[in-house]
């Protein structure tokens, strides 16, 4: 199997928060900008991270051709 290697460019999920995506080595990577939230103010982001997510997700599936799963842990 060709390895595949993409990368997003930086999303924007509000307050001055983005986060990009690297899918290398089977494995999925989020970059948080300008640093990763946490506690119950950083709750609030997930939905946009999750759409953002899912959108690069997508894109992975339709540049290969392949079915793509996320697990969150």
């Amino acid at each position: 199997m060709t390895a595949i290697n993409m990368h997003s460019e930086r999303m924007p999920l509000g307050d001055g928060f983005t986060v990009s995506f690297t899918f290398r080595d089977q494995k999925l990577e989020a970059d948080w900008q300008p640093r990763l939230p946490y506690g119950r103010k950083g709750r609030k982001y997930l939905p946009a991270y999750k759409r953002a997510r899912d959108e690069f997700i997508a894109r992975l599936a339709r540049r290969t051709g392949l079915t793509v799963l996320v697990v969150d842990l």
